[in-house]
């Protein structure tokens, strides 16, 4: 299946989650955001999920939280993922309004994040989901769970893990 892949600030197109999406099967389409700041990342991300059309969007660390951010404003212009995936997202960065706290995927979100995790604090995740639970989807919001796992930032130990949350999206989707 085709994917949109956002990497991480200290990554890039080419790096161990976009191996691993290769290594599946998956074509990945994974722009680089290197050098960006999050604004042009989020416009980049947008960029390419309108041109891609529906596809299951993947984002890590600060590529989690453009392309969330990206994600709900495709949305808003007609555009609608068929899933997002975050892995360890950067929740608690600063962005342009509406706050992360208060953004509500548009469509089925699975958060990968590991318990070990000393970079972003997987309680930010935790109550991330929280707080979508209390908006159910019959309300506007889409189904979103957390899968927390014994691991840290880098998800290293959790290949099949991700893998197997992008199986769960794909056939929601």
């Amino acid at each position: 299946m085709q994917v949109l892949f956002a990497h991480g600030l200290e990554s890039g197109p080419s790096g161990r989650k976009t191996a691993w999406l290769q290594d599946a099967g998956h074509d990945v389409v994974a722009p680089d955001g290197r050098g960006m700041n999050l604004s042009q990342r989020i416009a980049g991300i947008e960029q390419s999920l309108r041109a891609l059309g529906p596809t299951l969007v993947i984002g890590s660390s600060f590529g989690g939280i453009a392309a969330l951010i990206a994600t709900v404003s495709a949305h808003a212009n007609g555009v609608t993922a068929r899933g997002l995936l975050l892995c360890a997202p950067a929740l608690q960065l600063p962005a342009p309004p509406p706050w992360p706290s208060e953004l509500v995927p548009p469509c089925p979100c699975i958060i990968v994040h590991g318990a070990r995790d000393e970079i972003i604090p997987i309680e930010l995740s935790r109550d991330f989901v929280r707080r979508r639970h209390a908006t159910p989807p019959a309300s506007g919001g889409a189904a979103i769970e957390l899968l927390e796992c014994d691991d840290d930032h880098s998800l290293a130990s959790s290949r099949e893990l991700v893998l197997e949350a992008l199986a769960r999206l794909d056939a929601l989707g």
